[in-house]
């Protein structure tokens, strides 16, 4: 029981964090992990299985993406953005790390179902915020995306970041559905679906859907096979209660498109679902309870399999799957004036929002520089410059098509290295898993694979709070996919002090580069709100402080220089502008400043030129326009 309640809280509050995306968020996350990692391995709970050993090889993979992020340092146009990446690698080693040191035969089902009660709980905060628009604000929301409001965002601020993690509890809530002893608990976890797929319904996010079916197919086909009919009970049980939940939102269009103004409260959805969820719970409690179970034949088995891959077949042809790609390879598109329902006819068509736009991209910076790209972050930079599309667009929502485009071929051949040798202990672990663990592994390894897919078409590695669930699933299988030893591990005072002070100088280094971040952002908070109350003083002092800690980072020498500005020492925040662009050329708002700053000061040819340089790296941004 504390094992679930401390990882759904962590979960929990990750997403209700913004989705940890922050670097203040991220980095205090790390600290945390990582110190809890030294702890637990000094102290002697970690590791709490035998076979963590076969973990190293990824973790090792893992360790060597992120010395090759820092090192792209090296030769990108920003040090600042290749350390901010390094620094979330090593979040995910370290998550990866103690998951894999936290796996055992009696710990794992216990990780699951916290993931699963921790976005659980993010979901329905999410269907509650909707339903009753005055339970939080979202002000911030509507002032930054507007236009985008009408989709389901809060509290992960991004809709297909928020679709994708509720997705990821699917084959969890199903596996304790089908797998647990308790009835009770059975019931309890069915009872949530409906509530999950009404919020990623009024997210609109087609990859969540993609997601939660990639999950349930391969549970279901991982599942222990005494326990696969159940899943399938489970799961049509909960997709009847789901399109039920849907069409009560279906009937509300103020609440799946609402206006500018915000969406109007819905107490009447908000009881029908809830009435839908308990439904659901307490008919496969009656099951459970007065219907005896049956056992099919194994070849019931296969005829299922067969139909349901067959018809998934005839779904993809009848969707004329070459207009579909062609569609999805088409510049993105307006809603049309007068669109009623964007949620759903968003939903429902092939266009790729601009994907493929930016994958092209991604594979033009990885041919410009093959073996080892342009450096971690630099994908921003190059699509202000060299994108086809009038948006921004800071990633290149594909981990895999940014990776090759930052990192080259070395980046990419790490990262396979981590999934590949991830995925292959994951299978492992099933092969290996006792019966009565099999479903519970199967759960972990579907939702491991969504994540994976979830990479590779959105900006997932960028909101933690997805990537940490993902790699709490890979680390929690490679834990246990190893071989066990023919003797449990020595545990002596010696090994431990050992093993402790291994933790610790590893730790240490990481928990030092975190801090870094950590403490420059901070000053940098710090120096902004001084400005706002209006102590200049302090304000300098502040961003003084960010580039003592940083020294190779642009934006506190930006900060120098718009205060210096604001306070009329020109000529002090030119320097501190050109300072602020020899440590990132390709950044146009630097430019851009700079221009402004040689206006004022009387030096229209470098004003002019600074313009020239700013729109010559965003040539697409409305701002240059003549």
């Amino acid at each position: 029981m504390i094992v679930t309640l401390l990882v759904g809280g962590v979960v929990f509050w990750l997403g209700y964090d913004g989705g940890s995306y922050s670097l203040t968020s991220r980095t205090t996350l790390a600290i945390a992990v990582i110190w809890a990692g030294i702890v637990g391995i000094a102290t002697g709970l970690l590791p709490a299985g035998r076979s963590w050993r076969g973990a190293l090889v990824p973790a090792v993979f893992l360790a060597l993406f992120s010395l090759w992020t820092v090192a792209s340092a090296a030769w990108a146009a920003s040090a600042e953005d290749a350390f901010v990446e390094f620094d979330r690698v090593t979040l995910y080693l370290a998550v990866f790390v103690v998951a894999a040191l936290a796996a055992s035969r009696l710990t794992a089902p216990r990780i699951a179902d916290g993931l699963a009660l921790g976005i659980t709980a993010v979901g329905v905060l999410a269907l509650l915020a909707r339903l009753f628009p005055g339970l939080v604000s979202q002000s911030d929301l509507k002032t930054l995306l507007p236009t985008a409001f009408t989709r389901l965002s809060y509290p992960v601020n991004y809709w297909n970041g928020l679709g994708i993690l509720l997705a990821l509890a699917f084959p969890l809530l199903l596996r304790t559905a089908a797998a647990e002893r308790s009835w009770v608990v059975r019931a309890a976890a069915l009872a949530p679906l409906p509530a999950l797929s009404a919020a990623i319904y009024l997210t609109s996010s087609r990859g969540a859907v993609a997601v939660a079916g990639l999950g349930v197919l391969a549970l279901l086909l991982l599942a222990e096979p005494r326990e696969r009919w159940a899943v399938v009970e489970a799961g049509a049980l909960a997709a009847v209660a789901s399109l039920l939940a849907v069409l009560v939102l279906h009937a509300r269009p103020a609440v799946v498109n609402p206006p500018p103004s915000g969406a109007g409260s819905s107490a009447s959805g908000f009881v029908l679902i809830l009435v839908l969820c308990l439904a659901c719970g307490v008919a496969y409690a009656a099951r459970l309870r007065l219907v005896p179970t049956w056992r099919a034949a194994p070849v019931a088995g296969r005829v299922a399999a067969g139909l349901i891959v067959a018809g998934l077949l005839l779904a993809v042809l009848a969707a004329h799957p070459v207009r579909r790609w062609h569609a999805f390879k088409s510049p993105p598109v307006q809603p049309a004036r007068g669109e009623k329902d964007f949620v759903q006819s968003h939903l429902f068509s092939a266009n790729g929002s601009g994907r493929w736009q930016f994958w092209s991209a991604g594979m033009d910076e990885f041919r410009d520089r093959p073996l080892g790209g342009r450096g971690a972050g630099s994908y921003e930079a190059w699509w202000a410059r060299h994108g086809s599309l009038a948006v921004f667009v800071r990633d290149a929502h594909s981990l895999y098509v940014e990776t090759l485009g930052e990192l080259g071929l070395v980046g990419i051949a790490l990262l396979a290295g981590v999934l590949v040798f991830s995925v292959a202990l994951g299978v492992s672990a099933l092969l290996r898993a006792p019966p009565e663990e099999r479903t519970t592994r199967a759960a972990l390894f579907a939702a491991a694979l969504g994540f994976l897919l979830a990479a590779a078409i959105d900006w997932v590695w960028e909101l933690t709070v997805v990537s940490v669930v993902g790699f709490v699933c890979l680390g929690v299988l490679a834990g246990l996919g190893g071989s066990e030893p023919s003797r449990p591990p020595a545990r002596g005072h010696g090994a431990r002090i050992a093993a402790g002070a291994a933790a610790a100088l590893i730790g240490a280094a990481l928990m030092v580069g975190q801090a870094i971040s950590l403490l420059s952002e901070t000053r940098l908070s710090a120096s902004q709100a001084a400005v706002r109350r209006g102590d200049a003083a302090s304000a300098l002092s502040d961003a003084r402080s960010a580039r003592d800690v940083e020294p190779w980072a642009a934006g506190p020498y930006l900060q120098l220089a718009l205060i210096e500005e604001q306070i009329g020492h020109l000529a002090v925040a030119e320097k501190r502008i050109l300072q602020a662009i020899h440590r990132d050329e390709t950044n146009w708002r630097l430019w851009l400043t700079a221009a402004r700053i040689q206006t004022k000061r009387g030096e229209v040819g470098r004003a002019r030129r600074s313009l020239d340089r700013a729109r010559e790296l965003n040539p697409r941004s409305p701002i240059f326009r003549r």
